[in-house]
């Protein structure tokens, strides 16, 4: 991988423990919802798409390219706009970023942030076995987002909301990902939002004496990882070849849906309150309901 690529991973230090792993032939729709689900854990899936022909068919120079239609994209040509100074993401026809992502050299950094599954791709895409019934709408997010890229790493964040899967279509990924808590939100969320891990001198920022633990799995083609919310994650190409990625989201069960004690609920709540007074007794009201059930699910949080 050339030097100049920025990759995002390493910039936040922390402690590196292996993403627990299980083959998609060994996970059924019970086991994935008693052991990860229900628990808020994730879980680096193995060939959960190996059976799409897009984990095929898309790596066929050409292939896609005449399926693209009059579609037309946002491409950036840094890993992330938002911290490019005067940064405009630009407009163009997918089958003209193709050709711009073929014809650039190795060191070359695009992004076609998250967008809408053209649909003439889409039957090339499967279904999650492991899913089965606990595939239902989502809340917030759209069911299906596809990242097309060369050389791109995805910053920093965490969902409050909806449950995630992400598949591997093409190329490689290296995922790493951490839970706060209340005991350690306040000095590491703020030093991420601010981006101060970009800084040269930004790993000491950190505080040493409550080290992160970082969940590290690297996603091939056909692979998928389940990213439940409130979990922060990072990834960063493995490879300099394009690579499709795509974020299949469903519905978080009621029992999982907030407590008041996780920071991120505790957030949510005031931005929801800040923004509109009104929607306060909502708001409490999900988080009482969540609570609820989840006692009488008994369910830890």
């Amino acid at each position: 991988m050339p030097d100049n690529i920025v990759k995002i991973i390493d910039l936040v230090p922390g402690k590196v423990a292996p993403l627990a792993t299980v083959d998609a032939g060994a996970l059924t729709p019970e086991i994935f919802q008693r052991q990860f689900l229900n628990k808020h854990v994730p879980v680096l899936i193995k060939g959960a798409a190996r059976h799409w022909r897009a984990t095929q068919s898309w790596r066929e120079p050409g292939y896609l390219d005449a399926l693209c239609g009059d579609v037309e994209v946002k491409m950036s040509r840094v890993f992330n706009a938002a911290m490019a100074q005067d940064y405009k993401l630009e407009t163009m026809k997918l089958r003209d970023c193709f050709a711009q992502l073929r014809a650039s050299p190795d060191d070359t950094t695009y992004s076609i942030p998250a967008t809408a599954v053209p649909a003439q791709w889409v039957k090339d895409l499967g279904e999650y076995a492991f899913l089965g019934p606990l595939d239902k709408k989502p809340r917030m997010y759209p069911r299906d987002r596809i990242f097309i890229y060369r050389n791109a790493s995805t910053e920093w964040h965490y969902h409050p909301f909806d449950e995630t899967i992400t598949t591997q279509l093409a190329g490689s990924k290296r995922f790493s990902l951490f839970r706060l808590t209340a005991d350690n939100w306040l000095p590491n969320s703020a030093l991420i939002e601010s981006k101060a891990h970009h800084r040269p001198d930004g790993a000491r920022a950190f505080p040493a004496d409550r080290p992160l633990t970082k969940y590290e799995g690297v996603l091939e083609a056909g692979d998928a990882v389940y990213i439940p919310p409130f979990w922060w994650h990072g990834v960063d190409t493995a490879d300099s070849g394009i690579g499709y990625t795509l974020a299949h989201c469903f519905r978080t069960p009621a029992a999982r849906l907030a407590a008041w004690k996780d920071p991120v609920t505790r957030r949510v709540f005031r931005q929801v309150a800040a923004k509109n007074k009104l929607a306060v007794p909502v708001a409490l009201g999900v988080i009482a309901y969540s609570t609820l059930r989840r006692v009488t699910a008994r369910q830890a949080w």
